[in-house]
């Protein structure tokens, strides 16, 4: 894996759809320059310990389904007063279930927002100055390991890179990945290359998501890709295209 190839990647997406504003957070919308949807257009600056807690349940609500979806179920959660650790370890769980169904998988996320719930509380982790190990939060029941990655790096900044099926598919795309690498592999190519730089690692991670969206979906749009020129789907049917 060439690390120039990956910066190369990055700086073309930075340019062509700039800053992600992400991870949204909807409590937090139309304050400190976030949008009506809670999407930031600067860098993220403190967190609250229920903003901290709202990005960490929303990795988790994320899993198998849209951000359309979660932003949904996030409003619904706020609105009935339940995004807060402590109010969803004393909610029955049948009734946080109910709350979150537009997420799908309602009853399986339910239990895990209780165990991070109270795994966060126990261990004051959604305090200033703490943040939870990742081999920790990897022992929780039904946290993998994007769903830690992605806790950690946008909840506390700590720079572990989200490796998603979205930066499979457009780097085994542009040949930077074979398809047979491991999951921290792959992060660890990619976190290095910045030198764990945790706003990079976050801004990447978005617009990788960005771009598999809206260009290098299952079916590809190629038309206007960006990455076009350097994308092996192109090369095959254009040998004189450049590579980065």
């Amino acid at each position: 894996m060439r690390h120039g190839k990956i910066s190369n990647v990055y700086s073309v997406l930075l340019n062509a759809y700039g800053p992600q504003g992400w991870w949204p957070v909807y409590s937090l919308r139309q304050t400190e320059g976030r949008d009506e949807r809670g999407y930031s257009d600067k860098p993220p600056g403190k967190l609250s310990p229920l903003s901290r807690f709202e990005i960490a349940a929303g990795a988790v609500l994320t899993q198998n389904t849209s951000w359309f979806n979660v932003e949904k179920t996030i409003d619904t959660l706020s609105r009935s007063g339940l995004l807060d650790p402590v109010k969803i370890l004393d909610v029955p769980q049948s009734e946080l279930a109910a709350s979150i169904r537009q997420s799908g998988y309602y009853n399986q996320k339910a239990r895990k927002l209780k165990i991070l719930a109270a795994f966060l509380l126990d261990g004051e982790y959604l305090q200033d100055g703490k943040f939870p190990d990742r081999d920790a939060l990897l022992g929780l029941w039904g946290i993998g390991k994007e769903t830690a990655d992605s806790i950690l790096l946008y909840a506390y900044g700590v720079p572990f890179f989200v490796v998603d099926t979205y930066t499979k598919r457009i780097f085994n795309r542009l040949g930077v990945l074979t398809g047979d690498e491991e999951y921290d592999e792959i992060a660890e190519k990619f976190s290095s290359c910045f030198k764990s730089d945790a706003a990079v690692l976050q801004e990447y991670h978005a617009l990788i998501v960005r771009h598999a969206k809206e260009q290098c979906r299952k079916k590809p749009e190629c038309n206007g890709c960006v990455l076009r020129e350097s994308c092996l789907l192109n090369l095959q049917n254009n040998p004189s295209s450049k590579n980065f």
